[in-house]
């Protein structure tokens, strides 16, 4: 009872301690709190004092079944019912590994003696041998499931999947770094893929006063040197962009996204040095591109 008594006291220092730490906060909310744990300790009081008394009253039947049959079948049989009182668990443990006694072990000997050190032949442990079982059929399900029948997908299969779907996140995420260029941070695009979608953009657009070469109709010569607001990826983003009006050229930027702006644009660029059929004569000024300083 001592011992339950000293249990009960260490279980309930962290409440107590939380209790004294809620009644140091300042304010309503501190308040509130210590009620709380004073709840939560009182509960715990009344369950811990439940079990208690439990295994009290499990003790007293115990004691009582053994000296009733202390009572009528005198000593010895009472050493036997003692001896034969085995904890649950250990009847477990013997049912699950199926352990030979040591009283026993000479049974199992096997015939192999290597400096003093004996082999017996035990029996593999029930429960290792359950599980080897459902090892071995879950293998069998696993392998039928996922590699020959048309249900599970075969690790090639899902490797393919995730890494289509890495790769739809990845040119989500490319386009939408695309479409954050504007006429500051706009660079020339050169690879293939790229300047054929600025063909096409400019094919859609654009041909109506440039014609599909670039020679210039309406609009200016696309294929000389020569620029009216001036050369390069910047400037011919930001003559897109914004258009000219009073020359009749909308501002695309409205109807364009800024990667299919940037692509356009770095087609125009490949454009220069091409001679196409029937050129307009050029206008505004020789571009020489800026040469980075470094």
């Amino acid at each position: 009872m001592t011992k339950s008594i000293s249990t009960l006291i260490i279980l309930l220092i962290p409440a107590l301690s939380l209790a004294q730490d809620a009644a140091s906060a300042g304010g309503s909310g501190g308040y509130n709190n210590l009620g709380l744990y004073l709840v939560g300790a009182a509960v715990m009081i009344i369950a811990i004092a439940a079990v208690v008394t439990l295994m009290r009253l499990l003790d007293i039947v115990v004691r009582t079944k053994e000296i009733e049959i202390y009572g009528k079948h005198g000593l010895d049989e009472f050493v036997k019912a003692k001896e034969s009182e085995e904890p649950i668990w250990t009847k477990l443990y013997k049912e699950a590994t199926k352990a030979v006694p040591v009283s026993r072990e000479k049974e199992i000997l096997l015939d192999h003696n290597y400096d003093g050190i004996h082999e017996l032949d035990n029996r593999l442990p029930p429960w290792w041998l359950a599980l080897f079982y459902i090892t071995i059929v879950f293998g069998v399900i696993y392998v039928g499931y996922y590699h020959f029948s048309s249900y599970g997908q075969s690790s090639e299969e899902a490797y393919m999947e995730e890494m289509a779907v890495a790769k739809a996140s990845v040119d989500a995420y490319l386009e939408g770094r695309a479409d954050a260029v504007d006429e500051n941070s706009v660079t020339q695009l050169t690879d293939e893929q790229s300047i054929s979608d600025g063909q096409f953009i400019f094919k859609v657009n654009c041909v109506v006063c440039h014609t599909e070469s670039g020679g210039g109709l309406v609009g200016p010569n696309l294929t000389d040197e020569y620029w009216i607001h001036g050369g390069g990826i910047k400037n011919i983003f930001r003559t897109i962009k914004y258009g000219v009006p009073e020359k009749g050229m909308i501002a695309w930027g409205a109807q364009l996204r800024p990667a299919e702006m940037q692509k356009v644009a770095s087609y125009i660029m490949t454009l220069e040095g091409t001679n196409p059929p029937n050129p307009k004569a050029p206008e505004g000024e020789k571009w020489m591109p800026e040469e980075s300083s470094e």
